[in-house]
């Protein structure tokens, strides 16, 4: 019978200690803001981990980083691949350590905030940038000029005080099949980017859920 609850209840690490002390072979499988992520266990070891768009560990580290989300863990399932070789409490210790100096870093409000968002099915890439267009922190590869952002942010702000209207909380635009969210909070912008195809009904709520904590 698999195990199932939720990570308020049972924290993740103490369920990654369970299964490799018990030298289980096993999936632990997350779900979190719509997205699933999965851990596969044999001999007392991790062996592979998927939080898309992640795989190994760094979708192990990200996973390590929630507070919440539903669990089950079903015996007898072997991995598909193995992506992780390390020895699992040489991990956990590397990932707790990434997550305690994000969270004593001086842009540790921004991280938390994109590493959230990002968690987010549907959520592809995330921003936090300045009113004048520049990344603060930002999930993407390549530079990118956010100045247009800024300014339809802008723009959108400077429209409803003419109007006499209330300040948007959230601006959503559609720019080649993609979908970005907008949302101040103080003076800097969230930056969200999604695939247009998405409802944003579904993503929306907990975009403001996330937002609302830390406005």
């Amino acid at each position: 019978m698999a195990l199932v609850g939720n990570l308020r209840d049972l924290k993740l690490p103490n369920l990654i200690q369970l299964n490799c002390l018990e030298k289980n072979e096993s999936k632990l499988t997350i779900e979190h803001a719509g997205k699933y992520g999965t851990i596969y266990f044999k001999n007392g070891q991790i062996v592979h981990a998927e939080f898309d768009p992640d795989v190994g560990k760094e979708a192990l580290f990200r996973l390590l980083g929630l507070e919440d989300g539903k669990f089950k863990v079903e015996s007898g399932v072997r991995p598909p691949i193995v992506s992780i070789t390390e020895n699992w409490s040489n991990l956990m210790l590397e990932g707790l350590h990434q997550f305690d100096t994000l969270q004593s870093s001086d842009t540790a409000r921004e991280k938390k905030i994109i590493s959230m968002l990002m968690n987010i099915k549907g959520v592809k890439r995330a921003a936090f940038i300045t009113t004048e267009g520049e990344a603060a922190f930002s999930t993407f590869e390549e530079k990118i000029d956010f100045g247009l952002a800024a300014f339809s942010s802008y723009e959108i702000d400077r429209i409803s005080r003419l109007l006499h209207m209330d300040e948007a909380d959230l601006i959503s635009l559609v720019k080649n099949k993609v979908r970005i969210v907008l949302s101040k909070i103080g003076q800097d912008i969230t930056y969200i980017e999604f695939d247009a195809r998405h409802q944003l009904d579904t993503i929306l709520p907990y975009i403001e859920q996330i937002l609302s904590q830390e406005t």
